[in-house]
């Protein structure tokens, strides 16, 4: 998930892309481009970091040898879900802060990521709007708990204090419910890594970028990283095996890694709440099935029906595909195209979840908060790496 890329030279660049048989296309890369998406992270150097192992091979629960967990366990599909984060603080001169404020770090991450469900509902015993409180402290996005984070940082709240410092906290002037923060901190960054084989009900490994800067907490920019399964198992009750590589030149095996990175821009919407983060299946649902999977007789094993004569006609059908998704009038197009692969068939996991399919299928195709709704103006250039390589950058209004 958290692999480091290295730019090649303009003249290994140029060579791959005329063996690649796309020395000439609409989506090619630039030499002179800005740097790619997977080398801006990388520069960030070390975080604290907060990262569990892989699953161990007799692995039975997701959970299992998972050191760090988010409990989710009043949310509709109530789970342990092994999360992996990041943190970096930088002042405004762009110096670290982090390590040397390590215990901060530390302390501010077990209140926000570290709770614990059995506790809280103790604490909130008697509480008119428990139930709600525990539910949406389940339920809050990723986005949103790297939000928190910055907001204890900062010194600063868009959010309620129960949340940011834990149910004691019901009334934001009780003792311990305020933060100071870190006077000289001006950017947090967190990112937070979701392992596929650890998420049966979203087994897609990838990573979330936030962040922010003082006095722009509602502006954060995000960059978020997708990896296609290439093999993967997954430690479920269904125990799958995915890979949804399409086929290139008859082989499903033509490349190994395949990764998307999309950069969402400071400043294109206001963002306090979980639902004003866009999900990334926004962008991979329709990529999914649209692109790369098709249609299979069985989706939880490795399979496409997908093929294409070389990658350079891969490049440019998921590059026509992204522009269409990029409008709400073509977003509305295409979930049409969608609306038989949201199924029980290919999201399984949801019906015995709890969720369910229908309303699954409702939300991330609809026009509030899903593929409706269309990318813009929440996304801005989306990258294509391919082993290793950036490939193709689409950029808004192609």
């Amino acid at each position: 998930m958290n692999n480091a890329f290295r730019s090649p030279s303009a003249w290994a660049f140029f060579a791959f892309l005329v063996f690649a048989g796309c020395a000439t296309p609409q989506y090619a890369v630039p030499v002179s481009a800005s740097p790619p998406l997977a080398e801006e992270v990388r520069s960030l150097g070390d975080g604290i970091r907060f990262l569990n192992t892989a699953p161990p091979k007799e692995a039975r629960a997701p959970s299992d040898g998972a050191e760090f967990v988010y409990a989710r366990s009043f949310s509709a599909n109530s789970r342990m879900s092994p999360v992996g984060i990041e943190i970096w603080i930088f002042d405004q001169a762009g110096k670290p802060l982090h390590q040397s404020n390590r215990t901060y770090v530390q302390a501010v991450y077990q209140r926000i990521y570290g709770w614990n469900p059995v506790e809280w509902k103790q604490q909130l015993a008697g509480t008119d709007n428990a139930s709600n409180i525990l539910r949406e402290k389940s339920d809050l996005f990723w986005e949103s708990l790297a939000q928190q984070f910055a907001e204890r940082v900062f010194g600063d709240e868009l959010t309620p204090a129960i949340y940011r410092f834990g149910p004691l906290c019901r009334r934001k002037e009780a003792e311990g419910c305020q933060d100071p923060g870190l006077k000289q901190a001006h950017r947090v960054v967190v990112r937070t890594y979701l392992d596929a084989r650890r998420d049966p009900m979203n087994p897609v490994s990838r990573s979330i970028v936030y962040s922010v800067e003082r006095g722009q907490l509602e502006n954060p920019e995000l960059i978020f990283e997708l990896q296609v399964p290439n093999g993967i198992a997954i430690v479920s009750s269904y125990q799958e095996v995915l890979d949804f590589r399409p086929k290139i030149g008859g082989r499903q095996d033509a490349v190994d890694d395949i990764r998307l990175w999309a950069h969402l821009p400071s400043g294109r919407r206001t963002r306090k709440q979980s639902l004003d983060y866009p999900d990334y299946n926004l962008l991979f649902v329709p990529l999914r099935h649209l692109v790369l999977q098709g249609e299979v007789a069985n989706p939880k094993k490795p399979g496409s029906t997908v093929h294409y004569p070389d990658r350079k006609a891969l490049i440019e059908k998921l590059g026509a595909l992204i522009a269409q998704i990029r409008t709400p009038e073509n977003a509305r197009k295409i979930t049409a195209k969608l609306n038989p692969f949201l199924s029980p068939k290919y999201y399984y996991m949801f019906e015995a979840g709890g969720q369910g399919v229908a309303n699954y299928r409702n939300y991330i195709l609809g026009t509030e908060a899903g593929i409706g709704r269309g990318l813009d103006p929440d996304f801005g250039r989306i990258e294509l790496m391919i082993d290793g390589v950036r490939v193709a950058v689409f950029k808004e209004g192609q």
